[in-house]
C-alpha cells in the first residue's frame, strides 16, 4: 500500500472489510445452498430463484454509479455496507425473510461494487490498477480461505441462520465507521452527467466478462452439490474443501496484481480464461474422479477465473474515463444479470442431465469469451 497515495491508503482497510464480508455472504449462498434450503424448509430450486432475485438487483447498478459520481464513490459504499448488514440481519428471520433479505443484500452488494471499482479507476493510475484491484480483490479469494470454512461450522455448530446474523453485525459496523470517517474529502456536488460512449470494443469487453461469468456461474452454483453428491461429503466437510480453492484464488489474485500491468489486462483475461475452459472441460469429461484430483481440477478452473476476471476490472473502469461510474455499472449489470439467467439454467441442468453436462454448458461459454477477447476487445490504448 506504500505505493499508493495518502487518500486510498487511509480510505482502503474499512473498504477492503466490507468489501470481504459481502463477498462471503455472496458466496456461501453458493457453497452451502443445500443447507440453507434445509433450513428454510425450501427446496433447492426455490432457493436457486432466490439467488436469481438477488442477482436481478444489478439491474439497480447504472444508477448506483450515477449516485457514485454525484454523492461521492466512499459514502455511497458506506451506506450501502449498512444496507446490506441489514438485509442479512432479516435473513435469519425464516424463509420470508431469507427472500426478502438475500435481494436487499444484492442492492448492497451492487453499490458497492460499483462504487468501489469505480473509486480505485479515479484515484489510481491506469498503469498500476491492476495492483490495487487485486488487493482489493484478495476479498473474493479470502472468503473462501477464512469466510466459507467458518460459515460452514457455524451453520453445524449454531444454526443455519448463524452466519448471517455474525456478517450482519460486521457490516452495519463497518458502515458506520466508513461513514463516520469520511470527512468531507467527497463532497456531494451535483454535476452533469452523459451516458458512457458505447464503441465496438467497449460492447466486445462487456460481453466478453460477461461470458466469462457464465461460464464460471455454471461451477460456482453445482460445485458444493457436486462435491455432497459425488463425494458424501457433509456441511463442514464442503466448507473445508474449498479451502483449496480459496488459497488457489488468492494465490490467482496476488499474481494478478503482480503480472496484469505487466503483461497487460486483455492478454491477462485471455489467459485466465483459455485456463479455466480447459479445466471446466476436464471435469466435464471425468465428473467424479477421486477426489484429489477433482479438487485440485476444481481449483485451478477457479484460479484461471479468478485471474481472467480481476484483470478484467481495470480494463472496464478504462473502457470511458469520462463516464467511469455509469460504465462499471454497465458492467456490473451485465455480469450479474448473466448470474441471474445462469442460476436457475445451472440448478435445472444438475437435476436433469447431471454434471457432465452442465460443465459443457459452461465450457461453451468460455470458449465464447475467448473468441471475443481474441478477436473483438482490445485494450484501452491499442490502436
Amino acid at each position: 500500500m506504500s505505493n499508493f497515495s495518502p487518500e486510498v491508503r487511509r480510505a482502503l482497510p474499512a473498504l477492503i472489510v466490507a468489501r470481504f464480508a459481502i463477498n462471503v455472504a455472496m458466496r456461501m449462498a453458493y457453497t452451502f445452498l443445500p443447507a440453507f434450503a434445509r433450513g428454510t424448509g425450501m427446496s433447492v430450486g426455490a432457493t436457486s430463484a432466490v439467488l436469481s432475485a438477488r442477482e436481478l438487483t444489478a439491474l439497480s447498478a447504472p444508477l448506483m454509479g450515477r449516485f457514485s459520481d454525484r454523492w461521492g464513490a466512499i459514502r455511497v459504499m458506506g451506506v450501502c455496507g449498512l444496507v446490506a448488514g441489514g438485509g442479512l440481519l432479516i435473513a435469519t428471520l425464516g424463509a420470508p425473510g431469507f427472500i426478502v433479505g438475500f435481494v436487499i443484500v444484492g442492492f448492497g452488494r451492487t453499490a458497492n461494487q460499483v462504487s468501489l471499482n469505480s473509486w480505485v479507476g479515479a484515484v489510481v493510475a491506469y498503469e498500476r490498477r491492476g495492483r490495487a484491484t487485486g488487493l482489493v480483490e484478495l476479498t473474493w479469494g479470502g472468503a473462501a480461505l477464512v469466510g466459507l470454512p467458518l460459515v460452514g461450522l457455524l451453520i453445524d455448530g449454531v444454526a443455519w441462520w448463524a452466519p448471517q446474523a455474525v456478517l450482519g453485525a460486521l457490516l452495519l459496523v463497518v458502515g458506520l465507521s466508513i461513514l463516520r470517517r469520511e470527512s468531507g474529502e467527497e463532497r456531494p456536488v451535483a454535476v452533469q452527467t452523459r451516458k458512457p460512449r458505447m464503441t465496438r470494443s467497449a460492447v466486445a469487453a462487456l460481453a466478453t466478462n460477461g461470458a466469462l461469468t457464465a461460464a464460471a456461474q455454471f461451477l460456482f452454483l453445482t460445485h458444493g452439490l457436486w462435491l455432497e453428491d459425488s463425494y458424501d461429503l457433509d456441511t463442514t466437510e464442503v466448507g473445508l474443501a474449498v479451502l483449496a480453492v480459496g488459497a488457489v484464488e488468492v494465490v490467482a489474485t496476488v499474481g494478478s496484481s503482480r503480472l496484469t500491468d505487466r503483461v497487460g489486462k486483455r492478454r491477462s483475461i485471455i489467459g485466465g480464461t483459455l485456463l479455466m475452459t480447459a479445466m471446466i472441460v476436464l471435469l466435464g469429461m471425468v465428473d467424479a474422479p477421486p477426489l484429489g484430483i477433482g479438487l485440485a481440477v476444481l481449483v485451478i478452473a477457479f484460479l484461471g477465473f479468478e485471474y481472467g476476471i480481476v484483470s478484467a476490472i481495470p480494463l472496464l473502469s478504462e473502457l470511458d474515463p469520462g463516464a467511469r461510474a455509469q460504465m462499471v455499472g454497465r458492467a456490473v449489470m451485465v455480469t450479474t444479470l448473466v448470474r441471474a439467467l445462469i442460476t436457475p439454467l445451472a440448478t435445472l441442468l444438475y437435476v436433469r442431465v447431471g454434471f457432465s453436462a452442465t460443465m459443457f454448458t459452461a465450457a461453451a461459454c468460455g470458449l465464447a469469451a475467448l473468441v471475443l477477447a481474441v478477436f473483438v476487445m482490445a485494450e484501452p490504448g491499442e490502436s
